[in-house]
């Protein structure tokens, strides 16, 4: 979400657009100059605690992320551009940020609730070329080093096994004592940084990553 200061002198500002749900949501602040050090402190509206999150400053675009966990309650949010030195601390600007409330979709998944399609997308985009299943989940490498937390695999009652597989098209996975297969994620959804397409190989119940070099 762009905010836009046109006059230096003021000093609050309203804005709409965000939803109840969304998540990964940035606010980027314009038109403030001369700032090195600063921070955005989110609220809820009425709330007398706010979340402190540094922000990242590129000449005059000031942006920090609003937190993922006060969009869940679908209250409008106040935000405070906050300027923090060894000598003192100062608001600026403040900004309201008005929360269309809506009925939670069945899918929603969040840092750190990401659902595992997520969080394979996002952990492969750092190069994980590995893969193994830890106690019941799948831990994504880049050589011997774990790329990422681990994501837990579908599970079932009795402790069953998950084996994986690459059918050409996707990344399957199912119990080895069923039949069945499961889609986990189409292969070429699983893109590097370069937005290059591994090769994905199932070697001794590992998934490899395979970038041409």
């Amino acid at each position: 979400m762009k905010v836009f200061f046109e006059n230096m002198e003021d000093d609050f500002i309203r804005r709409s657009g965000l939803t109840q749900w969304d998540y990964g949501q940035e606010l980027e602040v314009f038109g403030i100059s001369d700032i090195k050090n600063a921070e955005l402190h989110y609220c809820l509206e009425g709330d007398e605690e706010a979340v402190i999150v540094p922000a990242s400053i590129i000449g005059e675009k000031i942006t920090a992320p609003i937190p993922d966990e006060l969009l869940k309650k679908g209250r409008n949010i106040c935000a405070y551009l906050y300027l923090a030195t060894k000598e003192k601390g100062e608001t600026i600007k403040t900004i309201f940020l008005s929360v269309k409330r809506r009925a939670r979709p069945n899918d929603y998944s969040a840092p750190p609730e990401k659902n595992l399609l997520r969080q394979l997308i996002e952990e492969l985009g750092k190069k994980a070329d590995n893969a193994k299943i830890i106690d019941g989940a799948l831990q994504l490498l880049s050589g011997e080093k774990e790329v990422g937390d681990r994501v837990r695999l579908p599970s079932g009652s009795g402790g069953r096994e998950v084996e994986l597989r690459n059918n050409g098209i996707a990344i399957q996975w199912r119990y080895t004592d069923s039949n069945e297969w499961n889609d986990l994620i189409a292969v070429e959804e699983l893109k590097g940084k370069d937005g290059v397409t591994p090769d994905f190989e199932i070697r001794n119940g590992h998934l490899f990553a395979i970038y041409e070099t």
